[in-house]
């Protein structure tokens, strides 16, 4: 006589119709934690007009896609939970044209008129505009304030000083390779070309530090090749620009060591010019907020590390002498040298 076995329940397996609906649901749940919205680097976190009318756009088009993509998937599970034998009630040929053509049509029309107008506006010269050079270098920048009628000129390197309200114009320009010059809380980025100058707008809205980067890969240091751009208020910025258009008196047993270990061959300071010019300048060298153009902070032990080898560890491939490494006594010699460059 056979025994009653107890029935086992198995779980429901949900229809091949459920699943993507739920995973299109798991899709906006998880949808915001991929954005990266605010930060020190990010371009959906403005501090210019410039920067806000690019971040509008972008939130323009990202809701714009957000409630076509919802419109979508709304037909796609309307047309799957559907009673199969229910016929529909929309005539096709208008439904197709409607959907297919106009709908398409008026959206990519208006697109291209509002880019067009958010174009023009970013790029509106300014007769006002405060004119910086910028020339990337593998793996540096150097940045020039040429001289006006009411200011001399400064030259730096690694480091960005604007002043609050004031539209500034880049002269974008490369010493070898193509690099891109992006600083994504104030505007866009823009190419930097061997022998081509190109021009780009911005303007800072508030105080704050932002971190640059190159935008288009440049090397092996092309992740490394930052800075950090400094805006301040308008005459706070003309103070600093007066402090930095005189170098700073360089003596003792550090400048020794520099002229004799050549490295006033590349590098200008203490107001005398490279004997090469092929370095960056090193004059208030000890106000700059990094060592290697961003590869660490301007710290006492990052800068003794970078001097111990000339950044070969710190920021391998980059230029630098043939005779890279320094002895303890050269390295602390030159890095109170440095560390007196205010």
């Amino acid at each position: 006589m056979l025994r009653n076995r107890p029935t086992m329940r198995v779980p429901a397996v949900r229809s091949a119709r459920e699943r993507p609906a739920a995973c299109f649901l798991l899709l906006l749940v998880a949808l915001p934690g991929l954005a990266a919205c605010s930060g020190t680097q990010s371009a959906l976190d403005p501090h210019g007009p410039v920067a806000d009318s690019i971040a509008t756009t972008w939130w323009v088009l990202f809701w714009g896609a957000g409630a076509i993509l919802a419109l979508v998937m709304g037909l796609v599970l309307y047309a799957m939970f559907r009673d199969p034998e229910r016929k529909a009630r929309l005539p096709h040929l208008p439904f197709l044209v409607g959907a297919g053509l106009v709908f398409p049509t008026l959206v990519l029309t208006a697109l291209v008129v509002f880019g067009t107008l958010v174009g023009r506006d970013i790029t509106r010269a300014s007769d006002d505009a405060l004119v910086i050079e910028v020339t990337g270098h593998q793996w540096w920048w150097e940045v020039r304030y040429p001289a006006t009628a009411d200011a001399p000129e400064v030259v730096t390197a690694n480091e960005l000083h604007l002043p609050v309200g004031v539209p500034v114009e880049f002269v974008i320009e490369s010493a070898d390779v193509v690099h891109s010059f992006w600083i994504p809380n104030l505007g866009g980025k823009v190419d930097m070309i061997p022998g081509r100058s190109n021009t780009l707008r911005l303007e800072a809205s508030r105080p704050g530090r932002f971190r640059a980067q190159c935008a288009e890969f440049c090397g092996a240091q092309h992740s490394r090749m930052g800075f950090i751009a400094i805006a301040t208020e308008a005459d706070e910025f003309e103070r600093w620009r007066r402090a930095r258009a005189v170098a700073p008196d360089a003596s003792g047993p550090g400048l020794a060591r520099f002229d004799a270990l050549g490295c006033s061959g590349c590098h200008a300071l203490g107001g005398r010019p490279a004997e090469g010019g092929t370095g960056p300048v090193l004059a208030h060298f000890a106000e700059r907020p990094t060592v290697g153009a961003g590869a660490a902070a301007n710290t006492p032990g990052a800068l003794r590390a970078w001097l111990a080898d000339h950044g070969a560890r710190m920021k391998p491939g980059s230029l630098g002498p043939a005779q890279r490494r320094l002895d303890d006594a050269d390295v602390e010699a030159i890095a109170r040298l440095l560390e007196q460059q205010r």
